[in-house]
């Protein structure tokens, strides 16, 4: 490297139509020493700007699993139950698709007869009032990955209306574990349940004007009441913590 940028120095004398006069070895081998640093030093800044680029563009992209889900607008007044209907269904969907393996395959849990809906995370309101917000919202997804298929539900009963605290009772069938949180949002409660093979995670949380829950087993068939439900894979398609996150999700009131 240093004979090239010797070679270079000779060069531009002679071009230059002088005698190489003054230009002594320390000269020359200085001369080309501080050429070549001067190149290290360009091409350092270039592999660092390289490296910010990328950097940024890695900080920029949706952590492993995530997956970017459209912008949905918030809560206003004097909304219809339409206008919740697609606003709830809009941050459930992209809470839960947030949580899921890339490749995840989702599709709505039907009843027979019923018709799915082409976004599989769109909401039912069932009113159990006059008001838009009087309602139950709900509905629930099958998720198949590598590891088999597993389900999600969610429901929502909102309102103006007081809700009981969250607690843990006791006695009650096919629940392994219950606990209670205190946290600002308000009360959430966790609970681990099993029956009959299938395994279920499920958090509720008690706030002001709003009960939210999110459950997940590992079974990728409709839960009905008295219908026993088939193991489809070895754990529930979301972990604890997926489903303790997802009840906490910001925009669910």
């Amino acid at each position: 490297m240093e004979d090239l940028d010797v070679r270079s120095a000779l060069t531009a004398y002679v071009t230059e139509g002088e005698p190489p006069i003054g230009l002594d070895g320390d000269t020359i081998l200085a001369r080309g020493r501080r050429s070549r640093r001067t190149r290290l030093l360009v091409a350092s800044a270039s592999v660092l700007v390289v490296l910010l680029a990328l950097g940024a563009a890695v900080i920029a992209l949706p952590r492993q699993g995530e997956i970017a889900g459209p912008a949905c607008p918030s809560a206003s007044a004097g909304e219809t139950r339409e206008q919740i209907v697609d606003r709830l269904s809009c941050v459930v969907g992209n809470a839960v698709r947030s949580m899921l393996p890339p490749g995840a395959k989702v599709e709505r849990l039907t009843i027979p007869g019923e018709t799915p809906p082409a976004d599989p995370f769109h909401l039912v309101a069932d009113a159990v009032g006059d008001t838009p917000r009087e309602a139950v919202f709900h509905m629930g997804v099958r998720v198949t990955d590598e590891r088999g298929s597993g389900s999600v539900y969610f429901t929502a009963l909102l309102g103006d209306g007081g809700f009981a605290m969250a607690r843990c009772g006791t006695g009650v069938p096919d629940q392994v574990s219950c606990e209670v949180e205190q946290l600002k949002e308000g009360g959430l409660r966790k609970v681990t349940e099993s029956a009959n093979g299938v395994l279920t995670y499920r958090a509720s949380l008690v706030a002001p004007g709003a009960n939210i829950e999110f459950s997940a087993n590992n079974s990728g068939v409709l839960v009905q009441k008295g219908v026993r439900v088939p193991v489809q894979r070895p754990e529930p398609a979301l972990n604890a913590a997926q489903v303790r996150g997802l009840a906490l999700t910001p925009g669910l009131g």
